[in-house]
């Protein structure tokens, strides 16, 4: 009696090892479901600390600097909204709300001395690939809370000198491509810029007539944006200095300030 009952226990340990390997892998992983097992459902994970800690926070109220109110962007990258210390009126409706600290902003290549307050002061991106595009990427907030993403083009890389015909479009071709991609379904405003060279009225003109043409090739070329407007700044909206510090010209301030501007109005998200 006792040999049969130890014969016993040993089978069954032998057909609960047999089947437990069965419902395994190799390496002790969990095997193929029987056929008429139900289906696995799969379940939404809890999100991890890193990923919680990722999401911007906003400044404690009595942390805030005089005037400020909350903002809605991390420039910086540093985990905090950045304040934003009242608003800055660009001309033709671009008003935007302008970081009480700019960590991040834009600075010219070409050594040129930005005017007080200029546009491009503000922050630019750093994660956005702007290969085969010649120009800049600036980020901001509209008065109204709405994402503003402004691309920057040096005229003279679009149009001859004193030409309302664009030359060379690729990067006009590249442009489209990353609005249609990163950027779609907002509404743009085209905006030319001169020099101060030259007479107000023929600046305001072909600033104009740039922006038209440039308008016009996007909208040919299928833009994804509800709107396009253009208009022409002439030199009124300067990004930097046009003279040294002894007078002179600064034919890289002068050029600097020739550009096309496309203003995205982004919808919400």
């Amino acid at each position: 009696m006792r040999g049969t009952r130890a014969w016993w226990l040993l089978a069954t340990a032998i057909v609960i090892s047999v089947v437990g390997t069965a419902c395994s892998g190799s390496d002790g992983e969990p095997g193929p479901a029987a056929p008429n097992s139900p289906p696995a459902v799969a379940t939404a994970a809890e999100p991890t600390r890193e990923a919680a800690s990722a999401v911007p926070s906003a400044l404690p109220a009595e942390s805030l600097p005089p005037g400020a109110v909350q903002g809605l962007d991390d420039y910086g990258g540093d985990g905090v909204l950045d304040p934003t210390c009242g608003t800055q009126d660009f001309g033709a409706g671009l008003v935007l709300r302008i970081p009480c600290e700019i960590t991040t902003p834009n600075e010219p290549e070409n050594g040129s001395r930005l005017v007080q307050n200029s546009l491009y002061r503000l922050p630019g991106s750093t994660d956005i690939d702007l290969t085969g595009i010649s120009g800049s990427l600036l980020l901001a907030r509209d008065d109204a809370g709405t994402k503003v993403v402004i691309v920057v083009f040096n005229s003279d890389n679009l149009f001859a000198t004193g030409s309302d015909v664009l030359g060379s479009t690729d990067t006009m071709d590249n442009t489209i491509k990353l609005i249609n991609s990163r950027f779609p379904g907002g509404t743009i405003q085209v905006r030319g810029h001169t020099d101060a060279t030259g007479s107000p009225s023929a600046n305001q003109a072909l600033s104009e007539r740039r922006a038209a043409a440039a308008r016009q090739y996007l909208l040919d070329h299928k833009i994804s944006a509800t709107e396009v407007t253009a208009v022409g700044m002439g030199s009124s909206q300067p990004l930097a200095e046009e003279a040294n510090s002894d007078g002179s010209p600064d034919p890289e301030g002068q050029a600097f300030n020739r550009r096309v501007e496309l203003v995205l109005r982004l919808p919400a998200s």
